[in-house]
């Protein structure tokens, strides 16, 4: 999952709402924007890891992680096992 678009968002509403503090907010969220982009990414993967754990609650025994892979998460989902005695039976044998 990229979470580019999500941080890219931040950014732009962070430019709009400094606009209208002239000139020494624009700076200042020039200054900002690399240190929220990080803290940014951290708080979606801690939001992202929290949704997963509700979901695996749900889905015991199966599971869904998250893990990171450079700066994007993916998600593991492990189902549950197949229940064997609502599987379908295969065909009769017969015998001689």
């Amino acid at each position: 999952m990229d979470l580019t678009p999500f941080v890219d968002t931040i950014r732009r509403e962070l430019a709009v709402a400094a606009e209208a503090g002239g000139d020494d907010a624009r700076e200042l969220a020039d200054r900002l924007t690399a240190p929220l982009e990080a803290a940014t990414r951290l708080t979606l993967l801690n939001v992202l890891s929290a949704a997963m754990d509700e979901v695996t609650r749900e889905l015991a025994p199966g599971s869904v992680d998250v893990r990171l892979r450079g700066l994007d998460p993916d998600f593991v989902v492990t189902p549950p096992p197949a229940d064997r005695a609502t599987a379908p039976a295969g065909p009769a044998e017969s015998l001689p």
